[in-house]
């Protein structure tokens, strides 16, 4: 295939960032081809440049970025000579990208039928926006709703419309359903194929999941350090991957055919019990009203891991909320060692805190201003007060017990230093400076790389080891569910639909909304040899 009819050709792209030093590379002398109508996956973590090429291709990149060498053609036209009137209707018209936040890219204080009448506007183009929403599988009726009152996966449609909107040759998919349940990625892949084949575009499409990519891909790529380290179609890549970092990075993947284990023996006592828990958001403005939780109850033992399991809005997020304090229900009760927790407002330093709370969010839990050792202070003497001994003491013992070693190295670190897999090691401790007897740990791993989550997930299992900890794990992902967990309990709509021991939900699920969840995650094939 020649560049000219490639639908995307790059050849030998360097991209660079310049910095108090020198120019730091982030993508060196990359090359790849995307067919017409060719899905190409892209993968690799966190700063392997995957993003970077996905900015270089559109002439997004803003300083200090800047691209250093090699050649970029869309639909055969150049884009690094093309002048600046020429790349922006380039954009749109030949080659398009949705982003992974759909919240961001979508403009908060319109309407998204006004949005999308803003992409068609100027264009020789005859459809309206509800024909576009009809295309992705939305009610053109819901053009007039704004992007908070729709579900994140329907926001992300919304954004593919957008993209689709001007009919290009290549659409770019920049991780867009990382934030997303299982169940709406495939909703939202299986769009994208019946558009794919109806309309005739290529994507490129930029993840970490492998698995994934192994379901819609027609070929892939690794990138390692800023380079492509493998190539090769789907078909290829899992009868055996060449490079030791592909097989790496496949190994730290759970699959559901290995996760099967028996529960342990349960305390007699239960530490946590939760009966008839209800929680109901009243409607405004003429809307309805949500019931969050309808009733739920369950116990769990002393240093037992229980994942609650569920697509966005099942309630799961508002039954750990609840569980530590941050709200309060609207009926029903929470018992911890048999007693109520003390909601947040009303907190006083000499009451327990039986319950702490690791966040999903690794960039917005942490104050940016502040050192390592500012957070785990202020929490030690949250707790503790002025009676807590050698508190310097305590902040190394925390970091050493959450793997970060040697402590000096990172006490005197801002959160912007840290990786992300460092930076939720820090909330894990932050958490524990408290001396709780149960983690609710909320979507923990659901923004790292795939080999960082898996890290996370041994450092949880190992701390209840050690600690005796109970942890809550939090999750849409039903297989990390089965690698953690001793049980699980799976919640739809407000309810728990199935709970059991993990082995058993996993091979033996009985709820069709479970069979659902289970038959929704990508396979993940074994790794060669």
């Amino acid at each position: 295939m020649t560049a000219e009819g490639a639908a995307l050709d790059i050849r030998d792209l360097s991209v660079s960032y310049l910095t108090e030093t020198g120019l730091a590379p982030a993508v060196d002398r990359v090359s790849l081809s995307i067919a017409p109508g060719e899905l190409f996956g892209l993968a690799g973590e966190s700063g392997c440049g995957k993003s970077t090429i996905a900015q270089a291709i559109l002439r997004l990149l803003r300083a200090p970025g800047v691209i250093t060498g090699g050649e970029i053609r869309v639909g055969g036209e150049d884009v690094l000579a093309a002048g600046d009137r020429e790349v922006r209707r380039l954009r749109w018209r030949r080659a398009s990208i949705v982003l992974q936040n759909s919240l961001t890219a979508l403009d908060p204080v319109r309407r998204i039928g006004r949005q999308l009448e803003d992409v068609l506007a100027g264009a020789n183009e005859k459809r309206t926006p509800g024909e576009l929403l009809e295309m992705v599988g939305i009610e053109p009726s819901r053009s007039g709703a704004y992007p908070h009152e729709l579900s994140g996966g329907m926001r992300q449609r919304v954004v593919i419309a957008m993209a689709l909107a001007l009919r290009p040759g290549l659409i770019i998919l920049d991780e867009p359903t990382t934030a997303l349940d299982v169940m709406v990625q495939k909703e939202i892949f299986g769009e994208i194929k019946s558009l794919q084949r109806e309309l005739g575009f290529a994507a490129l499409l930029i993840t970490h999941d492998l698995p994934l990519l192994f379901e819609v891909a027609d070929s892939l790529a690794i990138m390692k350090d800023g380079q492509i380290i493998e190539t090769a179609t789907i078909a290829d890549f899992r009868q055996g991957q060449q490079h030791s970092y592909s097989r790496q990075l496949l190994a730290a993947t759970p699959r559901l055919d290995g996760l099967a284990k028996s529960a342990p023996a349960r305390n007699a006592m239960p530490l946590l019990k939760v009966d008839g828990l209800r929680k109901a958001y009243p409607g405004g403005w003429g809307a309805k009203g949500l019931n969050a939780l309808a009733g739920i109850s369950f116990e769990m033992a002393a240093g037992e891991i229980l994942a609650v399991v569920g697509q966005s809005g099942s309630g799961k997020s508002t039954l750990g909320r609840i569980i530590t304090g941050h709200i309060a229900p609207s009926a029903g009760s929470v018992t911890i060692d048999e007693r109520a927790p003390v909601p947040v407002s009303r907190r006083r330093r000499s009451d327990p805190r039986p319950a702490q709370m690791v966040f999903q969010d690794v960039y917005g839990s942490l104050n940016p201003v502040h050192t390592i050792d500012h957070h785990l202070r202020r929490a030690i003497l949250a707790k503790h007060g002025g009676f807590a001994g050698d508190v310097g003491d305590r902040i190394d013992h925390l970091l050493t017990e959450v793997g970060l070693t040697p402590p000096e190295l990172y006490r005197r670190r801002r959160p912007h230093e840290l990786s992300g897999g460092q930076r939720q090691r820090v909330g894990i401790a932050r958490a524990l400076a408290a001396d709780p007897r149960l983690l609710v740990a909320d979507e923990p791993v659901s923004m790292l790389d795939v080999s960082i989550r898996l890290d996370v997930l041994k450092l949880l299992a190992r701390l209840r080891a050690e600690l005796d900890l109970a942890i809550l794990y939090i999750t849409h992902d039903i297989v990390s569910a089965g690698f953690l967990a001793d049980r699980i309990i799976v919640m739809h709509r407000g309810e728990i639909v199935e709970q059991g021991a993990a082995a058993d939900v996993l091979q033996h699920p009985r709820h069709a909304y479970t069979q659902a969840l289970l038959a929704a995650v990508p396979a993940n094939p074994a790794v060669a040899a």
